[in-house]
């Protein structure tokens, strides 16, 4: 059970995430929950090196071999189990639902990875919506069942603007044969729009408020591409961060205030880089309000400095005031070890391990600071057990 007082990630499940999220410090874990999505990149074919050696003289040639899904479930599985240990977490596996073939030629993707995260003993909380084909809540049903955690719905803004919406999301408690008490609310905004409803107008739409077993809203406010930054010092406004924090610090608003959730330093409508794409050089660092961005030149330009850019940025970063110092997480003392005059440089993988720890760091203990009471609220009447605790299923059969 959590209040306002933790902090729910939403991470695609790439290497930069995982190292982020496996180097978090034990302080910080404990005000943590991620939200875990497996993307479709993971899935696809991969190039590998087929042996033509005929004796004479060795021949190697490229190609294409096409990961076993089942395969690729359990190393996500084994991947959680690396990075986030026993601990809670949600799972959504809405961009691969329907993509990615019957396990077996039997069991939804979300079904098997369930099995071994069982075996592993991990605490996976499946996490489903309003519109997920059939076989998605089935299994959502099934794995909710299984394991006697709950389940998480999760609603958009657009969910939650139809006439219908509260039908439609009661029938859905309904069909995950659960109480409301079991369950564990998220309102994903995706991408922060100031033209769009505000939080507090949206949460007023949510029926039975106070009664879920964890509520909490989630938005992504970094932009969608750097295209539109100047090279150098960038600094971008944390709108998600600077919206939720006045919802829940308003004494006159809701009674019932949510956790945070965000999409770290990434845009939080998911699409997938070209291949072939050109990233630019730049270092993402989270400040107390704002994003401080430093871009450089793609990388990939015949006659530009390449990666030698990040050395020089990452002493910039350090000389300035708004460095926190290499002791304050994995992400800033990676930072510390990056030197014009050192051999390594980084890659665009390993900065954005960097940048995603610092920003988990940051976010968790900005959430720890909180005025009190806030931080501390008594759990309410319905949400007395904790995130590990057996909720209470319906007898019905399973089945959406």
């Amino acid at each position: 059970m959590f209040n306002t007082n933790h902090y729910v990630p939403i991470l695609r499940w790439k290497a930069g995430e995982r190292v982020a999220l496996r180097e978090v410090r034990a302080e910080d874990r404990k005000r943590i929950t991620p939200l875990i999505e497996i993307p479709k990149k993971i899935f696809e074919e991969k190039n590998s090196d087929r042996d033509l050696t005929d004796g004479r003289e060795s021949l190697f040639e490229k190609i294409a071999v096409q990961p076993d899904p089942e395969q690729v479930l359990f190393k996500a599985a084994k991947a959680v189990l690396e990075a986030w240990q026993y601990s809670p977490f949600f799972l959504d596996l809405w961009h691969i639902d329907g993509h990615i073939p019957q396990i077996q030629g039997k069991k939804h993707p979300l079904t098997s990875i369930a099995e071994e995260c069982r075996k592993l003993k991990l605490s996976l909380i499946p996490v489903t919506g309003l519109n997920r084909r059939h076989e998605y809540q089935s299994a959502s049903l099934q794995v909710a069942a299984d394991d006697g955690r709950g389940a998480c719905i999760r609603v958009t803004a657009d969910d939650v603007l139809q006439p219908t919406f509260s039908t439609a999301l009661l029938s859905q408690i309904k069909r995950l044969a659960l109480k409301i008490s079991d369950v564990h609310l998220l309102l994903d905004a995706q991408d922060f729009d100031s033209n769009k409803p505000d939080l507090e107008a949206l949460l007023k739409r949510i029926p039975k408020l106070d009664d879920w077993r964890t509520l909490t809203v989630a938005s992504g406010g970094f932009p969608e591409d750097l295209g539109k930054l100047e090279r150098g010092r960038n600094k971008i406004d944390r709108h998600d961060w600077l919206a939720w924090k006045q919802l829940v610090l308003n004494p006159n608003g809701l009674s019932r205030k949510p956790a945070f959730s965000d999409y770290t330093i990434q845009f939080g409508r998911y699409q997938e880089p070209p291949d072939f794409s050109n990233p630019t050089a730049s270092i993402r660092y989270t400040l107390s309000d704002q994003w401080l961005v430093m871009k450089g030149e793609p990388l990939r330009n015949e006659d530009g400095p390449k990666f030698a850019q990040y050395p020089a940025s990452a002493t910039l970063l350090r000389e300035s005031k708004e460095y926190y110092g290499p002791e304050f997480s994995y992400g800033d003392k990676y930072i510390s070890t990056i030197n014009i005059d050192g051999p390594l440089t980084g890659t665009p993988t390993t900065w954005l391990q960097a940048g995603i720890n610092h920003h988990l760091t940051v976010v968790s203990r900005q959430i720890a600071s909180l005025p009190s009471p806030l931080g501390t609220d008594a759990p309410r009447r319905a949400n007395s057990r904790s995130l590990h605790s057996q909720p209470t299923q319906h007898k019905s059969k399973r089945g959406a």
